[in-house]
């Protein structure tokens, strides 16, 4: 029973990375007889992973339909985003008051890690280093109760991301992810040098740019000439 567990928490990793990659995207179907086949696990297992994954908010499950990777509404993204604010400002300002070599260190490390994703052209990969960036700092402050509810929002953030990000976002993909490195260079800078209260600053202005790049509001709807469009009918 404790290896089906360990293989359980291994999956449901593996699934919760994919998703922080934007590998699974917002709405893709996870078939019980497919992921049963993929990792080796019983369906009932499967269904356990599903039911976790569902209670995390990562996936909804629809009676007589399956499950499906969740698609957060307009209103949970602003909320996930409000909530990453509140968070990730004290566990920087944690971090920045009391930041060793050794933190500092383990910070450069993994932003290289993130530099090379981006000049290898590694997207997905790069997705997820930033949002493990940020776990890190987490980690790093040494504030588990609050790293534990990040970890929990981080999926959702990138789920909303996939599913919100506007056109001209995608368009400058590869100008967005250097942008984001270069504030993550920033924030490291202040991190290392004790500037707290500009850590707190960088962290937050940088969570309000990710959310400025969401289409979260509707798009208007254009009118539209039916003569014009039947004209040739």
């Amino acid at each position: 029973m404790n290896n089906k567990t360990n293989d359980l928490d291994t999956v449901y990793q593996r699934i919760w990375e994919a998703i922080v990659a934007h590998k699974l995207l917002p709405g893709t179907r996870l078939k019980e007889e497919e992921l049963s086949e993929t990792f080796g696990l019983s369906r009932g297992f499967v269904r356990k992973l599903l039911l976790q994954l569902s209670y995390h908010k990562l996936v909804n499950l629809v009676p007589n339909s399956g499950a499906f990777v969740a698609e957060p509404s307009p209103e949970e993204a602003r909320e996930i985003f409000q909530a990453r604010r509140l968070i990730e400002a004290e566990l920087v300002r944690e971090l920045a008051s009391k930041c060793t070599g050794r933190e500092k260190t383990l910070l450069q490390e993994h932003l290289e890690r993130e530099h090379q994703a981006i000049e290898q052209g590694q997207q997905s990969l790069r997705i997820r280093l930033s949002g493990e960036f940020h776990l890190l700092i987490g980690k790093l402050a040494n504030k588990p109760v609050l790293t534990s509810f990040l970890h929990e929002i981080i999926p959702r953030s990138s789920l909303i991301v996939a599913l919100y990000q506007g056109t001209g976002a995608r368009k400058g993909k590869a100008h967005h992810s250097g942008l984001s490195c270069s504030e993550h260079n920033e924030l490291l800078d202040a991190i290392a040098d004790h500037q707290v209260e500009r850590a707190v600053r960088l962290m937050v202005d940088h969570l309000n740019e990710i959310e400025t790049q969401l289409q979260l509001e509707p798009t208007a709807e254009e009118d539209v000439n039916l003569k014009h469009i039947f004209a040739e009918i």
